[in-house]
């Protein structure tokens, strides 16, 4: 016989005695019309909602399904890849004739810009790391709600970086145009017969007509980009270096002021020649998406 002790959706904990193997159905008190089914297997206790179509399904299954089973693969939830994102043919027609229309593009003239979060434990929180073996292994405390972070908005051309900002996680369209008042205007200003074309993703908040808007008040031109396309991106590629660099001393920060500085010392300490060796390299990437169809390219 085992002992299990789970907690109860209604704040309480439950503590059952029940056979291996055995099914156990538990009421909840308050909401009636729900059931909690509960299979114990000697590792832990498996909870599955239960309803009228599903309660004859769930009987049935008396030991907790495995990686291979097809039910599981079905029903589980997946952060879709790349690949899956680009699969409608709609992305990729989208990509075939941007590649087309750009064949002649200056890309000295045009100035990419993105957006990515750091954490205080890795730039999307570390869940391992490469060692030594013949090294004793590092352990990372872990904090409680992520211990904060911050969104970084950069952009850059073959001439140089723009100026970094840090932004809110909850940026709404106004917040947008108010950072590109402070940080691309001026940069353009200074640029001003190089006849500049700014690069953005298809976000919300920037192609919505208020952003739009603006962009036509300030006599800003875009590139016209195509959807679900970080690999034409080469800030995606500065990101990576960034983030190396950023973590490559301490895996983690112990404030937001700390992080925030590393990352602006990186970022204004980028060479010159990596930025030109990334711009170069777009010729590259738009024939690769034309040779493919408007498929992905390997950056």
């Amino acid at each position: 016989m085992l002992y299990s002790t789970t907690a109860c959706p209604i704040g309480k904990s439950l503590v059952r005695r029940v056979a291996q193997g055995e099914l156990l159905t538990v009421m909840q008190g308050i909401r009636k019309n729900t059931a909690q089914q509960y299979i114990l297997d000697g590792t832990g206790c498996y909870r599955f909602k239960l309803n009228e179509t599903s309660l004859e399904k769930h009987q049935t299954l008396r030991s907790p399904p495995t990686k291979s089973d097809p039910k599981l693969l079905k029903t589980s939830r997946r952060t879709p890849s790349y690949e899956q994102c680009i699969g409608p043919q709609r992305h990729k027609n989208e990509r075939l004739q941007f590649a087309r229309s750009n064949m002649a593009t200056d890309w000295n003239k045009i100035i990419f810009s993105d957006e990515k979060k750091f954490n205080l434990d890795g730039p999307d929180g570390y869940a391992h790391y490469w060692r030594d073996l013949r090294k004793d292994p590092m352990y990372f405390s872990k904090r409680n709600f992520g211990g904060g972070s911050l969104m970084v908005w950069a952009a850059f051309c073959g001439n140089g970086t723009v100026a970094l900002s840090f932004i809110g996680t909850r940026t709404n369209s106004q917040d947008y145009q108010q950072l590109l008042a402070q940080h691309l205007l001026p940069y353009l200003r200074r640029r001003r017969r190089a006849n500049m074309i700014y690069q953005q993703d298809n976000a919300s908040v920037h192609a919505s007509n208020s952003t739009l808007a603006w962009f036509a008040a300030k006599n800003v031109v875009l590139l016209d980009w195509p959807a679900c396309s970080p690999d034409l991106n080469p800030v995606e590629n500065l990101w990576s270096v960034l983030v190396r660099r950023v973590y490559a001393n301490a895996k983690q920060y112990t404030t937001v002021n700390d992080l925030k500085r590393a990352i602006r010392a990186e970022w204004d300490g980028l060479d010159k020649s990596l930025l030109q060796s990334l711009v170069g390299s777009m010729p590259n990437r738009i024939f690769e998406v034309a040779q493919k169809q408007g498929g992905i390219t390997h950056y």
